[in-house]
């Protein structure tokens, strides 16, 4: 009987520390007053006490408490969001601890003895409650050591949804035994399933991508070694001429230090451009391989087979080359392109982008026109490039569209799947 008030004080220690802990960690610029941080606790204590209430300690209702609270607690620190969900974090993760902790010992004792209803609850503040407030009082105690906690886990791992997953785990791992062991809402049960799905996809979604820029990390850092041994060559090749040099001067053979030291650049050329490829032999490459880029910086990414197609390889090699001539206009000689094709139902998608200039919002609907140039076009020889391109695609029932932004400009091409 007495349960309920023990629920509202234990609700509002726990808002007391998802608050002071973010509080006492987050970067001093950023921190709240007492009043705002009264008022913070204050606020979010209520909305958990009145979920509580109207759900009650269902498995659906700590799901969505999770997350009401999260966002709650994290959003009047938006601008330090990182700090804010870690130090909420970790306190949820000491909370949900607790609780699979308790709830394996309220199962192991009513599964050897007959508790009535008074019992149960003598039962929960023993082993619910009063372990719950010795947690609150040694957090809200020892800041200094939470904010150690804090600094270890921030110095390792800088993704948010890193620590949102692990506590959603937990939160699934609470509610699953809730379940098994029959104390469910049989309507909250089939909700946490259909959740438990949607969260196994985007979890699996997540460390796919994740998996995706790990290995294009992993092609471009290989590339970069490949260029620091070819610098390294270099060096040893310039250090051995330089003392031949050296001693042609010596000698006083100054007639042949001209030729040599013209013989010494010219002999030692090396690109800056860093190329990563998925596939040497397929079409993108090749139509990469016979362009001039200069120093530009170059990553393909190839998930489709242009063949599955019902395009021409001499149409397709015309409307990439003239993209990609046009992008290296834009780039100058200088800065990263990167082409990405990938299968899209009906569709293969092809993207360029490249991280040159922003195109004018006034001309970016007009580049596709006949004739329509940035430079100079006195005797209207330029603005033909990308006009191809738009009428090509338009002939194979394809479509182009380019956005653009300061940082990045794309190209996107989909073309009809034909296999």
């Amino acid at each position: 009987m007495y349960t309920g008030f023990f629920d509202i004080i234990n609700s509002i220690l726990q808002c007391t520390m998802f608050i002071m802990t973010i509080n006492y960690c987050i970067d001093e610029k950023y921190k709240k007053s007492k009043i705002q941080t009264f008022s913070l606790i204050g606020g979010i204590s209520l909305v958990i006490i009145l979920i509580t209430s109207i759900m009650g300690n269902y498995s659906l209702a700590i799901i969505i408490m999770h997350i009401v609270s999260l966002v709650l607690a994290v959003l009047p620190y938006y601008k330090d969001k990182l700090s804010a969900t870690i130090g909420f974090s970790i306190i949820y993760f000491i909370i949900c601890i607790n609780s699979i902790v308790s709830n394996i010992i309220i199962n192991f004792v009513s599964n050897v003895i007959t508790i009535d209803s008074t019992n149960i609850n003598l039962l929960l503040i023993l082993v619910v409650y009063i372990p719950s407030y010795i947690i609150s009082y040694f957090v809200l105690s020892n800041m200094k050591f939470m904010y150690k906690v804090f600094l270890t886990i921030k110095s390792r791992i800088s993704s948010i949804i890193t620590f949102i997953i692990i506590t959603i785990i937990l939160d699934f791992i609470i509610s699953l035994s809730f379940i098994i062991n029959g104390k469910d809402n049989p309507i909250f049960e089939e909700i946490v399933f259909l959740l438990l799905g949607g969260f196994i996809i985007l979890v699996t979604w997540y460390f796919a991508s994740v998996n995706k820029k790990s290995s294009e990390i992993y092609n471009l850092n290989t590339e970069l070694e490949n260029k620091i041994n070819e610098l390294k060559k270099i060096k040893h090749d310039y250090g051995s001429q330089i003392s031949y040099l050296y001693g042609a001067y010596l000698m006083k053979n100054y007639d042949k230090l001209g030729e040599l030291f013209k013989s010494a650049i010219e002999g030692n050329n090396i690109s800056t451009q860093v190329k990563v490829v998925s596939d040497e032999n397929s079409l993108i490459s090749r139509i990469v391989n016979s362009i001039n880029f200069i120093d530009i910086d170059i990553l393909i990414d190839e998930k489709a087979k242009l063949e599955d197609t019902n395009i021409d390889e001499m149409d397709l090699q015309r409307i990439i080359s003239n993209i990609l001539r046009n992008s290296i206009e834009a780039l100058n000689g200088r800065g990263l392109l990167m082409i990405k094709s990938f299968y899209n139902y009906n569709h293969i998608v092809i993207s360029i982008q490249n991280n040159g200039p922003q195109i004018d919002k006034d001309i970016i609907d007009k580049i596709f026109h006949q004739g329509f140039s940035t430079k100079e076009n006195k005797h209207k020889e330029n603005g033909f490039g990308l006009y191809i391109v738009k009428e090509l695609v338009n002939k194979h029932n394809g479509n182009i569209q380019v956005k653009s932004e300061e940082t990045l400009t794309e190209f996107i091409i989909k073309l009809p799947l034909h296999i």
